[in-house]
């Protein structure tokens, strides 16, 4: 077969050709700037079928316009989509490496798996690059309801440097719409589709989702989870087929089987509601279980697994210095459009090119691929002009020409080049400033036109949380996505009570602390109602608003309740108890008319009137004072404490007298206990219901760049990032601390009152 000949396309020379689907060929290509600036890039021309089908076209231009709005260090960045002649081109950033499908099938041929670790790494960049598109928003802070609609292995692309991209967003839709679907370009992405997708319903991101989990099952295990002699088979598997934990194989690790199983779920609603809590799941049980881990072995791995095709790659470099180095642009005008085009620095760069986006290229002579110096670059007209003149014979203008120095027609000096930055953060909404003026805009936006090789001061200000500032510095035309996250601004009351022991509650809703203590996450410049509780004592309450990170402390006087008792027991009423012993003499005489029922009637039926007198009143009054507490807890065994008092072990119903309770439930030293305020109806039964928690949790630490040295709680720690942290006590509050030479210290408080783990992905600054 004969080799690919580079050649010009609009603009661009298309150097090789690297693949050819159903719907599109794919080549890499380069574009040329002032003073030999050079880049390469992807190019991907729809075919001629693809392209004649004005319904694709329409619904390709279309999503374009939402395919250039992302910018992510997950996702690989479309530049245009335009046309030269009758050919419809996409151009894109150009990844050095291999897709998942290669890697996944040269494992299976050399009889290896991918490992673990690595399965979980791709899946979990791959998540962060799904959750930017899902939640990308357009200039109304409108989310414009992105759905990749084909994660598939294909179009996850590995760069050799250990970068995991995802390709093709905005254009499946239109792909799965052409009149040709089934001619073969979904051909072998039938297989990852979502049982939703394949039924032909309505989508949303959690297709995604279940793409994806498809993805990591067949890293996990090297097999296709879908198969079939046919694509309707396959079809038909995919509708009928419901995963399950306990049906997935036995080499999948246990802790992963229920992350697989959620993101494999049969109905969209039982899967992971969104990304990036799939994301948080894998990262979890990645750094956990591999303690050592650094994504610097995805590089590793894939270099070894691509060794050969690396080697061979200079060579072939070479061979197309050499054939491009005299591409004319004088053969023909190549008339290029276009369509949809993202205004980025390096198009700004590429418009100062002697190659004009909008007119026939008919300027220059030839185009030198190889690196170029700058003065070689400045003389190329120079020469150009100089052969003509020659072959004209005009000495006299030639002389002008030498003698005058070379016109910057092709670059101005005085234009400076600049750069966007997205910038994202969360929570989203924040105020953008920039070199400490406002922007007017609210993340996440795009800031154009920032000037490159100088330093730009971002800062994020957003009401309740506390600022976000980075100082970062362009130093080429790439898009640069910038994420921030902000820390709400809280503070801390020490509450304090006269006696002490009561039960604190937040807004009516119990904290399960008691006085004294320390409230703290009480958002700033928020209204709190604060409530004290204690058994026989009146209720305080108390509005408490904080405006400062200085710790403020309430102290609170309870006075005891005033018991109306002595009139409630007069109802024993003495007075009709005393009364019939009076009255019997009396009734007496008649009943000894029957002598024979004399003896047997003697003084005991003197108690008779004792029982209906109303003693039995207190007792019905007291009982319908009292309720009950169904106490439960997980782990059970759990002692009970009402009221300080003990009162048994879980699972039991207690009996307690109505009104407020305190609860305390506690199993052991290394669980937390369950405290709570109760409110107890007279006759009713109330349940509570508790979990106890470890005593102890965990931390994952996770930096860029790594091996940055951990504090906690001011003790340096033996490790470095990436590292996980066991045995961090979740009932008191703690403090993390990074440090990384030549980078800024990082610190952070945090407690795991809520949870039992808690991941950290920082971003150390300079």
């Amino acid at each position: 077969m004969a080799k690919f000949e580079p050649k010009q396309f609009g603009k661009y020379v298309l150097l090789e050709k690297l693949a050819v689907g159903g719907m599109a060929e794919i080549y890499k290509a380069k574009t040329y700037g002032a003073e030999g600036f050079e880049k390469l890039l992807a190019i991907k021309r729809i075919l001629p079928h693809a392209a004649a089908d004005k319904e694709f076209i329409n619904m390709l231009i279309d999503e374009a316009k939402l395919s250039v709005l992302l910018s992510h260090a997950n996702i690989v960045q479309v530049y245009d989509l335009g046309k030269v002649g009758d050919d419809y081109f996409i151009s894109m950033e150009y990844i050095h490496g291999v897709n998942l499908r290669d890697v996944l099938y040269h494992l299976r041929e050399k009889s290896r798996k991918m490992p673990t670790d690595l399965a979980c790494y791709v899946t979990s960049e791959i998540c962060k690059g799904l959750d930017y598109a899902h939640r990308k928003t357009d200039s109304n802070n409108q989310t414009l309801g992105i759905v990749h609609r084909d994660i598939s292995p294909q179009n996850i692309l590995i760069s050799y440097e250990g970068e995991v991209k995802i390709v093709d967003f905005g254009i499946a839709k239109a792909a799965m719409n052409i009149s040709h679907t089934m001619a073969g370009i979904l051909k072998g992405k039938i297989a990852y589709m979502s049982p939703e997708q394949a039924m032909g319903k309505s989508i949303d991101s959690r297709t995604d989702i279940f793409s994806l989990g498809i993805i990591l099952y067949e890293s996990l295990t090297g097999k296709k989870l879908y198969t079939g002699e046919s694509q309707f088979e396959v079809l038909k598997k995919i509708r009928t087929t419901r995963i399950e934990t306990g049906k997935l194989p036995e080499n999948i690790p246990e802790p992963l089987k229920p992350i697989l199983a959620k993101a494999l779920a049969y109905r969209p609603e039982e899967r992971y509601s969104s990304s990036s809590d799939m994301q948080i799941a894998l990262t979890k049980y990645l750094y956990a279980t591999f303690t050592d881990f650094s994504p610097r072995k995805l590089a590793q791995f894939v270099k070894e697994l691509f060794v050969q095709e690396i080697k061979e790659e200079p060579e072939s470099s070479k061979g197309l210095e050499g054939k491009t180095s005299s591409i004319s642009l004088l053969g023909g005008t190549a008339q290029q459009e276009n369509i949809v085009h993202r205004e980025t620095a390096h198009m700004k760069e590429s418009k100062l090119s002697a190659v004009d986006e909008t007119k026939p290229v008919t300027a220059v002579k030839s185009i030198t691929v190889t690196k170029t110096k700058r003065w070689q670059a400045k003389r190329l007209p120079l020469f150009a002009a100089a052969s003509i003149l020659l072959v004209l014979g005009i000495g006299y203008a030639t002389w002008k020409i030498l003698k005058k120095p070379v016109q910057p027609t092709v670059v101005e000096k005085s234009e400076t080049l600049t750069g966007t930055i997205q910038v994202v953060s969360q929570p989203a909404g924040a105020l953008i400033s920039l070199d400490g003026t406002s922007t007017q805009l609210q993340t996440p936006a795009i800031l154009e036109n920032v000037t490159l090789n100088q330093d730009h001061v971002i800062n994020l200000t957003l009401e309740n949380y506390g600022s976000a500032t980075k100082t970062i510095q362009l130093t080429n035309t790439e898009p640069y996505t910038l994420e921030l996250s902000l820390v709400k601004n809280v503070g801390l009351l020490n509450v304090i009570s006269e006696p002490p022991g009561a039960a604190i509650l937040v807004n009516d809703i119990a904290t399960g602390k008691s006085t004294p203590d320390i409230l703290d996450n009480l958002i700033l410049n928020t209204e709190y109602k604060i409530t004290l509780s204690k058994p026989d004592y009146l209720d305080v309450e108390q509005s408490v608003t904080l405006s400062s990170t200085t710790p403020q402390k309430i102290l609170a006087s309870l006075n005891p309740i005033q018991k109306p008792l002595p009139p409630v027991t007069p109802p024993v009423v003495v007075p009709p108890v005393v009364v019939p012993p009076v009255v019997p003499p009396v009734v007496v005489p008649p009943v000894v008319t029957k002598p024979e029922q004399a003896p047997v009637e003697p003084k005991p039926k003197t108690p008779a009137p004792k029982t209906a007198a109303p003693v039995v009143k207190p007792k019905k009054e007291i009982e319908v004072g009292e309720g009950s507490i169904k106490i439960t807890s997980d782990p059970s065994g759990a002692d009970i404490f009402v009221n300080g008092e003990h009162g048994g072990t879980t699972p039991a119903t207690v009996k307690t007298r109505s009104g407020s309770v305190r609860l305390l439930v506690s199993k052991g030293e290394d669980k937390i206990p369950c405290r709570g305020m109760v409110q107890v109806k007279p006759g009713d039964t109330t349940s509570f219901n508790c979990s106890l928690g470890g005593l102890y949790g965990k931390i994952m630490i996770n930096t860029t760049p790594p091996r940055a040295e951990v504090f906690l709680d001011g003790k340096k720690l033996g490790g470095k990032t990436p590292l996980s942290v066991e045995k961090i006590k979740r009932d008191k509050a703690h403090t993390l601390r990074l440090e990384l030479e030549g980078f800024r210290p990082w610190e952070q408080p945090f407690d795991l009152e809520d949870k039992e783990s808690k991941l950290f992905n920082v971003d150390l600054e300079k």
